[in-house]
């Protein structure tokens, strides 16, 4: 019963950082969302699951075996992580407007599979995803709970991604939000453009 306590725990935080914490990657759905379509947007949601998914790997592997060198290699990943971010902030607040329909736009404009790579990039050079998986999984290994919890919470928590960035991918490609976002487009890119930046710059400066 305290593990179920501890995983259902873990999921319901997780949860409320998506709706309520919002960060590079949920400002990075309402862009694809927006400016592409839903199938874009649930692409990237795909991607960043499974970016979920490698830093949960990693992480605990980092645990287990001590790596002496992770915490320059955090450093790199930190501003390689910071620079992805920066550049996609620059690329949608100099997007221009189109005018085109959805289906015209995702395939002129970004392809399922760019949709995909760009989701993963953007999680996996996440730092702040790396402290905060590694945190989880490092209580998990040191508190004694059995090894399906951390089975479970590995596959449950990239799949909790998934579900989150794809309601949150729906919500923004509702036909009413795209209208409105057809409407004030110009000074919709930059205002999430913008957040995409002041978050690189808040995650530089950790």
């Amino acid at each position: 019963m305290e593990a179920l306590f501890f995983i259902g725990s873990i999921l319901g935080i997780h949860i409320f950082g998506w709706l309520f914490a919002p960060g590079p990657m949920t400002v990075l759905i309402m862009r694809n969302s927006l400016m592409y379509s839903r199938k874009a947007g649930i692409w990237t949601a795909l991607g960043i699951a499974l970016g979920n998914f490698v830093h949960i790997t990693y992480s605990v592997a980092a645990i287990v075996l001590i790596v002496s060198l992770a915490e320059p290699m955090l450093t790199v990943v930190r501003y390689l992580g910071v620079a992805y971010i920066a550049y996609l902030g620059v690329k949608t607040i100099l997007a221009k407007s189109n005018g085109q329909s959805n289906d015209a736009a995702i395939k002129n404009g970004i392809s399922a599979f760019a949709a995909f790579r760009t989701g993963f990039l953007a999680n996996l050079l996440n730092p702040g995803a790396s402290l905060f998986f590694a945190s989880i999984f490092a209580t998990v290994l040191s508190s004694g709970f059995p090894v399906w919890v951390l089975y479970t919470l590995w596959i449950a928590m990239p799949l909790n991604s998934l579900f989150m960035a794809s309601f949150l991918s729906v919500f923004f490609s509702h036909a009413k939000i795209k209208a409105l976002y057809a409407r004030y487009e110009r000074f919709a890119n930059i205002i999430l453009g913008g957040a995409l930046l002041l978050l690189a710059v808040l995650i530089a400066l950790k």
